[in-house]
């Protein structure tokens, strides 16, 4: 991938894009966003949509006031022409405050030999910062089964201590399925959006219900992953995060996926990457070593089928692996398994469909409070190192 910065902006820029059919005069629009994704020391991608075509950039404004005009491009080709648009911004320092702002300039006409440009849309500078090389701490808000009720996530985000949060974790089915795109943001995107996700990053790990719709194989669209796909790896802090894809919760052959299911050929590939992943230096030596995945990884004697592949296949391999903590989700209820609870050897934390869970790892232990819809405590959890 070739980065293009500039520092003013052209009045008229040929690029590769949706081919527009004819002149639309309608005004050019910010629909939803901006959002931060794949935030790093040295990057970040910002993501937005717009009402029409149009070709995205950054303006950036770095610590000694001067600004850099950002446009990605693939193949000698400049990104643009869509209506869901992601620049990614790299060779940031660790440990900065920058700002950025929107750019956005609409396609009215797309022909072969000619462009016809319409609006050029600018939004305000939004602060981020980028986290340091290292630190010995992160604190980092859990959230789960919202099922599209953004109202309840609203509540949970206003319960959530904001301003002390690194970043965020959607733990899976924050959707029921994806039939429409607008589900995305009307049912948790758009909310969140609203109170953090402009300034602080999440990390959306599909739980069983993002696998279900006619769009569900276009979910990836909206968020940037490290490793791009849906299991990955990242540090932050004192911690190897180690995020893991669930994939459907019934067998294959189950008639209510149609014959269109494959998912435990799926859970084996990413079986291998998790083998690999444990024997990594950034896993071995991690402070704590933290393990995201919708549904829970325990031995129980009445699970569902993919619950008990994958405490027969990745519960054997993290115990192996010494993974200190596991988040989970999907069961509806609260539940805590001790180390020597869990058959794994890990701490188990299951958060419910009505509660969060706000997380801070320092040197000394892992400490996770579950808050309910009204930021009341309803328990506290301590591991130590």
């Amino acid at each position: 991938m070739r980065r293009i910065f500039i520092l003013i902006i052209p009045a008229i820029f040929v690029a590769a894009g949706a081919y527009a059919q004819g002149i639309d005069n309608e005004n050019l629009l910010v629909t939803h966003g901006p959002w931060i994704q794949n935030l790093t020391s040295s990057g970040v991608t910002i993501v937005w949509t717009t009402n029409k075509p149009a070709i995205p950039g950054i303006t950036l404004t770095l610590p000694d006031g001067k600004t850099k005009f950002i446009r990605n491009s693939h193949f000698g080709n400049i990104d643009g022409g869509g209506l869901l648009h992601k620049v990614a911004i790299e060779n940031l320092e660790p440990g900065t405050t920058y700002k950025y702002a929107l750019n956005s300039v609409q396609i009215l006409k797309y022909q072969a030999y000619r462009v016809y440009y319409g609006d050029t849309l600018t939004g305000k500078n939004i602060i981020f910062a980028t986290p340091p090389d290292k630190s010995d701490k992160v604190t980092f808000t859990v959230f789960n089964d919202v099922h599209e009720l953004s109202g309840k996530l609203g509540s949970y985000l206003r319960n959530n201590d904001r301003k002390a949060q690194d970043l965020y974790f959607f733990n899976g089915d924050m959707i029921n399925y994806l039939q429409e795109h607008d589900q995305i943001f009307r049912g948790f995107l758009d909310t969140s959006i609203f109170y953090f996700a402009s300034v602080k990053p999440f990390y959306y790990v599909r739980g069983n219900h993002e696998s279900r719709g006619y769009l569900a194989r276009d979910l990836r669209d909206y968020f940037v992953y490290p490793e791009e796909r849906y299991y990955y790896s990242f540090d932050r802090g004192p911690v190897h995060f180690t995020v893991l894809d669930c994939g459907e919760d019934k067998p294959d052959n189950s008639r209510e996926y149609y014959g269109l299911a494959d998912f435990d050929a799926y859970r084996a590939e990413e079986l291998k990457w998790l083998e690999k992943e444990v024997s990594s230096d950034a896993f071995r030596k991690a402070h704590y070593r933290i393990v995201i995945i919708h549904m829970p990884v325990v031995k129980a004697e009445k699970q569902n089928h993919a619950m008990t592949w994958l405490s027969a296949n990745f519960g054997p391999i993290l115990k192996d692996a010494g993974a200190d903590m596991v988040f989970s989700a999907h069961i509806h209820r609260n539940a805590f398994y001790e180390r020597e609870k869990s058959g794994f050897g890990y701490a188990l934390l299951v958060n419910s469909n009505n509660s969060f869970v706000e997380v801070t790892a320092d040197k000394t232990s892992i400490k996770a409070l579950v808050k309910d819809i009204e930021g009341k405590v309803l328990s506290q959890y301590e591991v130590k190192k």
